[in-house]
């Protein structure tokens, strides 16, 4: 309605056979007039996408100053390492640094584009951790907007506004929309490629496909798994065109050349790898070092995220079906996505299935990094949102309340009311708060221990230490909250000798543990040779927590 009472027409998606606002007519050369298109887009904005990404805002802003001791800390901690390094010292782009690699540290890694820009926002307002999240929240929330944009030119307004609704809402990418996680930039990425190639099929406009070729390297940069997105790319342009697409620059050289970026990049940080021996499992297992320094430890518990066949279980099939109805989309979110996965003739949606096959294949091969990773299943999420958008569209719809009459703004504001009563109730009992954000159970002993490591040794002191009982080796968080560099292992890799090593010919002045009856119970051995040692006290802390002094 406008404010004469007269209806507006809304974009209905995609028409005949082919891409939306292609018309069944479209022959490769030009674009059928489309109010999902140019004019309808400059007419007014839509105050309904604005409403849900300050919604998505709002949501992000809990526990934002919360420190980085919640779910997944590790790889959080990792990158907020890599970030403090480049505050502290040079910024070398192509070569990362951690804290748990050594006086050295340089480390094979995903492209560091969140580390880079959680750095230069530290070197402006000083280290702190709600500034380091709001880099995060500022991805996500772009990512919400393109989202929106997404669904209306593809599907209709009304679905582009629920499937920005259901990202903006959705628990798990409120969570990481906050935490500071490459998969997050590579959500938004990957949003942006299909945005801007369906934008460019619509309108033959070359910034659109400009647009799209530079989000798709920046998605599969960021995150290799986000190469995904070349299945609906690559269908836009096959749905417009046929095989005529092949003869389209935009459609071949521009996502050759995106996919070249993401290989010499990968590339590099593999050689960065062999030269160093420490990576953050892309190709390689993480949880290792080089072998000067593994012929002294014992065996390393490498981190692999391929399916194996034990993994093939029910068990584990219904634990990833619940996480998505309870966690990622809530039942009222699941419903509704069935409802529109129902609505399997409507125009644009072949564009979605091949979208969520995709996602689905990179599930299908990675469970071992699917199970205890919810974050490995954003990648299904924009499909699966906008599923949600086409089942939920008539409550997005100005139409369906045109229809209302008189009782047109009651029913609107009701339902906005009653959205968003549903989405906090969804948001609170979907055990996100409570597995994800962790308030009563976050680890800040650990930060207390550090900033106790960090008063009772040298600046330049470099420590090794000994976090949990597996899958230890490479743990940044002890390090990091020491403010130190050194090297990290867990009880089945850490021995006397591999200590005795780093302190004799690497210069290891301190050891650090946060499980000190694990160690003693585990590796007796190591906990004798420490029991030698002069201990440093640690007061205020967990008494699980140990420092000794290494002799010279």
């Amino acid at each position: 309605m406008n404010g004469a009472g007269k209806t507006v027409s809304e974009p209905s998606g995609y028409s005949g056979h082919s891409v939306p606002g292609s018309g069944p007519s479209y022959n490769g050369r030009h674009v059928n007039s489309d109010p999902a298109n140019a004019s309808y887009w400059r007419r007014r904005p839509d105050w309904a996408l604005v409403a849900i990404i300050l919604l998505a805002v709002a949501f992000r802003l809990y526990r934002l100053d919360a420190p980085y001791v919640d779910a997944h800390s590790w790889r959080q901690v990792t990158n907020a390492d890599i970030a403090r390094n480049w505050v502290e010292g040079p910024i070398q782009f192509a070569y990362p640094v951690v804290s748990w690699g050594g006086p050295d540290g340089r480390v094979g890694l995903e492209f560091p584009l969140l580390h880079l820009l959680t750095a230069l926002v530290w070197r402006a307002v000083g280290l702190s951790e709600p500034a380091g999240r709001l880099v995060a929240v500022a991805f996500s929330v772009v990512g919400v907007w393109w989202m929106g944009l997404l669904g209306s030119r593809l599907l209709g307004r009304p679905a582009g506004r629920g499937a920005a609704f259901l990202l903006a809402v959705s628990p798990t990418v409120v969570y990481f929309g906050r935490a500071l996680l490459s998969d997050t930039p590579m959500l938004t990425f990957s949003i942006g490629a299909v945005l801007g190639y369906v934008a460019y099929v619509q309108t033959t406009r070359w910034p659109y496909a400009l647009a799209g070729a530079l989000s798709l390297a920046m998605a599969g940069l960021v995150k290799i798994p986000a190469i995904l997105v070349l299945g609906p790319v690559l269908w836009a342009g096959f749905l417009a065109r046929r095989w005529t697409v092949l003869r389209d620059p935009w459609f071949t050289a521009a996502p050759l050349a995106a996919m070249g970026a993401v290989a010499v990049w990968y590339l590099h940080a593999d050689l960065v790898y062999q030269s160093t021996g420490l990576t953050q499992a892309i190709f390689r297992p993480s949880g290792t070092y080089p072998q000067d320094i593994a012929a002294y430890a014992g065996p390393f518990t490498t981190v692999s995220h391929w399916t194996r066949a034990d993994l093939l279980t029910l068990h584990n099939a219904w634990e990833l079906l619940f996480r998505y109805y309870a966690l990622h989309l809530t039942p009222t979110g699941t419903l509704l996505a069935v409802i529109g996965m129902a609505r399997w003739r409507q125009a644009g949606r072949t564009l979605v299935d091949i979208w969520m096959l995709a996602a689905l294949s990179l599930v299908a091969v990675s469970l071992a990094g699917q199970i205890p990773h919810e974050f490995h299943q954003l990648p299904t999420l924009p499909p699966l949102a906008l599923y949600f958008g086409l089942g939920a569209a008539p409550l997005f719809s100005e139409a369906s309340y045109a229809r209302l009459g008189r009782l047109r703004v009651p029913a609107t504001a009701a339902v906005a009311v009653g959205g968003l009563a549903l989405s906090v109730y969804a948001f609170w009992t979907s055990g996100a708060v409570r597995n994800l954000y962790r308030p009563h159970m976050m680890n800040t002993a650990l930060v207390d221990a550090g900033r106790a490591i960090d008063a009772a040794t040298p600046g330049d002191a470099l420590l090794v230490t000994m976090e949990y009982q597996r899958y230890g080796a490479n743990s940044p968080m002890l390090l990091y909250y020491a403010h130190r560099r050194g090297w990290s292992f867990d009880a089945s890799s850490i021995t006397p000798e591999v200590v005795d090593h780093l302190r004799r010919d690497r210069g290891a002045r301190f050891f650090a543990t946060s499980e000190w009856s694990s160690l003693q119970a585990l590796q007796p051995a190591v906990a004798e040779y420490l029991s030698r040692q002069r201990a440093v006290d640690l007061p205020g802390t967990f008494w699980e927590f140990r420092l000794f002094e290494l002799p010279p």
